[in-house]
């Protein structure tokens, strides 16, 4: 099936399927002659305007409420810089790359999903655990009672299964969308994610007739209830407990589950599953053991109705408050990252320069870099910023690789985080106009009801901030990584700060390198008294050659510049600001459109693919 490509303000670098290690790293009793000591000052020129936001002095956090967000540039003392923690990590994301280092600085979590009416294979694979396609999608999940056993100790009570209605134990009931009264129940309105116990008359299931959204008939399987009463008649014997999940377009129907068996064993929950509930801070719905905790501190009885998926030995999967739960992926973030790249027992070049926790200090030093006299004029006013949102990593069609047999009956076939296709690697922004950043329609920013715009005061493009970095015993290999991640190819720029996915942050470098003869520094006391001599252009070139060449040849590839590899093209790609796509080829998607699952290109394949059909429009 074909299928038009995804688009977003930001792509990947791949992961390289090899590491380039560094040299032996050097002691630190002393300065080595063979290797390189002092500083490299640079310049930073804004492209399009830049912010990186300030901190709030102890003053401005007593006279404001917490949820206050200083809008104004980062300058303590009152002078306007980028600080060198923010160049520090840009470049080292870089050396990491274009040395081929390894990936360390990912969040190695579980990720979890919910695709009731999803058409990937997540879908489907979501569908397959928690319905039985076969039998009208039947639930496979249970119902029943969580509570408290110990502290941090969890187990559920399983609701009755009454056998003469062939076991059922999860009920339906319709409710009105516009009142919320659920039918027949004498105006029983519920909140939210609110339950209730109630009383009933069981039924046997049955199908019934519902449309899909695209009106397709279908007959899904399930017990539905006609009445319920919160206080128990002729006609309402049974108890149990009514239980309402998120309200949402076309939704008109509650859950209602059985009180707990007696004669049922409560089923103890793995604290591992406990964990990783707690770990899952993506929930919008309500969070049982905070209920639980809340339900403590008031003196009620702390229980509440749940939903549960087990295994074949009745161990408890994963469990909810509502029926279609959110479930874990069987494999984390980390799951999806080759050992080679991730591996502790590798020094890359990136690690020898930066240092560890564990071997070794780092020896470069990273300063503020102070935004110059002459454009202290160019900080822009006040401005609300377009939404900052953006897909997630559960946006697995962009995160992760497609293969081409995913890619094949798109989209029933996208690998999700269960399968064995690696992450994409390292996220960038592509550059832009700069242009269109601005949100003309709202100007929120601080109103407590408006948790979403925010209001900022960037630096103009065209300013200049000056900073320094020093280093120390670098070798020729490392200060040349060091330079290359610095100075880029002509027409390529750096991002930096904060709304890149709206294109501001886009920065030139120009280094200058200073470097510091040791030996006549302790042997004469003149000597650079007057600070460093400036190293001539030719001598950045040579050491960046340097270090294209280790790398090359660590990697046993022939090519006479890094920039040939296939994998720096996509890099290049994502830093060319002279050639950077149209503004709305890599703005986010539609929510219609991104529900489609549409697949992200590579880079060079999204250029490549706009610059034919310009090409195409011309004639």
């Amino acid at each position: 099936m074909e299928t038009k490509d995804s688009k977003a303000p930001y792509n990947f670098i791949p992961l390289n399927d090899k590491v380039v290690t560094s040299e032996k790293v050097p002691d630190f009793d002393k300065y080595h002659n063979e290797r390189y000591t002092g500083y490299i000052d640079i310049k930073i020129e804004t492209l399009t305007p830049l912010y990186i936001r300030d901190t709030l002095t102890e003053e401005e956090y007593r006279k404001k409420n917490k949820s206050y967000i200083n809008p104004d540039f980062f300058s303590p003392g009152n002078l306007y810089r980028i600080p060198g923690s923010s160049l520090r990590g840009m470049i080292r994301t870089m050396i990491e790359i274009t040395s081929f280092g390894k990936f360390l600085f990912f969040d190695d979590k579980r990720l979890y999903y919910r695709a009731v009416g999803d058409r990937s294979k997540l879908g489907i694979d979501y569908r397959d655990t928690m319905v039985d396609a076969v039998d009208g999608y039947f639930p496979k999940f249970k119902a029943g009672i969580l509570r408290e056993k110990n502290p941090n100790q969890y187990e559920i009570l399983p609701s009755k299964e009454l056998k003469e209605l062939e076991n059922i134990q999860i009920y339906r009931i319709d409710f009105n969308p516009g009142t919320r009264i659920v039918n027949d129940s004498n105006g029983l309105a519920l909140k939210e994610f609110e339950f209730r116990e109630v009383y009933f008359k069981p039924v046997k299931a049955s199908c019934h007739n519902h449309y899909n959204t695209k009106k397709k008939p279908y007959k899904p399987k399930y017990a539905k209830l006609d009445s319920i009463r919160l206080n128990k008649d002729e006609n309402h014997p049974n108890r149990g407990y009514i239980i309402s999940s998120g309200y949402m377009n076309n939704k008109h129907m509650h859950w209602v589950i059985n009180e707990p068996d007696p004669e049922h064993k409560p089923i103890e929950i793995d604290k591992e599953v406990i964990l990783s509930y707690r770990n899952d801070k993506q929930r919008k719905a309500l969070n049982l053991l905070e209920k639980i905790d809340e339900l403590k501190k008031i003196g009620e009885k702390p229980e509440v109705p749940c939903f549960y998926l087990t295994d074949e030995n009745n161990k408890i999967i994963f469990f909810g408050h509502t029926g279609f739960f959110r479930l874990p992926y069987l494999k984390t973030i980390g799951n999806h990252i080759p050992p080679e790249v991730k591996g502790p027992e590798k020094i890359d070049l990136a690690e020898a320069i930066f240092g560890n926790e564990k071997t070794h200090m780092g020896r470069v030093f990273f300063e503020d870099a102070y935004l110059d006299k002459k454009y202290q004029d160019k900080l822009l006013g006040e401005k609300t910023p377009k939404i900052l949102s953006e897909p997630k990593p559960t946006c697995f069609q962009h995160y992760l690789e497609q293969k081409e047999e995913n890619i094949k009956e798109h989209p029933k076939n996208l690998a999700h985080y269960n399968s064995k296709n690696l992450l994409r690697g390292y996220k960038l922004y592509w550059h832009k106009s700069g242009k269109n950043w601005e949100d003309q329609k709202n100007t929120g920013g601080n109103s407590p009801k408006d948790t979403q715009h925010t209001k900022i005061k960037p630096i103009q493009e065209g300013s200049v901030f000056n900073g320094r970095i020093r280093f120390e015993n670098l070798s020729e290999v490392e200060l040349g990584a060091l330079l290359f991640a610095l100075d880029l190819k002509k027409g390529l720029a750096h991002k930096l700060g904060m709304g890149k996915p709206l294109g501001l942050g886009s920065v030139r470098i120009t280094p200058s390198l200073y470097i510091s003869n040791r030996v006549q520094r302790y042997s004469d006391l003149c000597a650079e008294w007057d600070g460093l001599k400036k190293e001539e252009i030719n001598k950045i070139d040579e050491l960046k050659k340097a270090f294209e060449k280790y790398v090359l040849e660590k990697l046993g590839d022939k090519k006479g510049s890094l920039w040939e590899l296939d994998r720096m093209k996509e890099l290049q790609t994502m830093l060319d600001y002279e050639n950077k796509p149209a503004d709305d080829k890599t703005d986010y998607l539609t929510l219609y459109n991104f529900k489609e699952r549409k697949i992200l290109p590579t880079p060079t394949k999204m250029k490549q693919a706009n610059m034919t059909r310009k090409f195409t429009r011309g004639f």
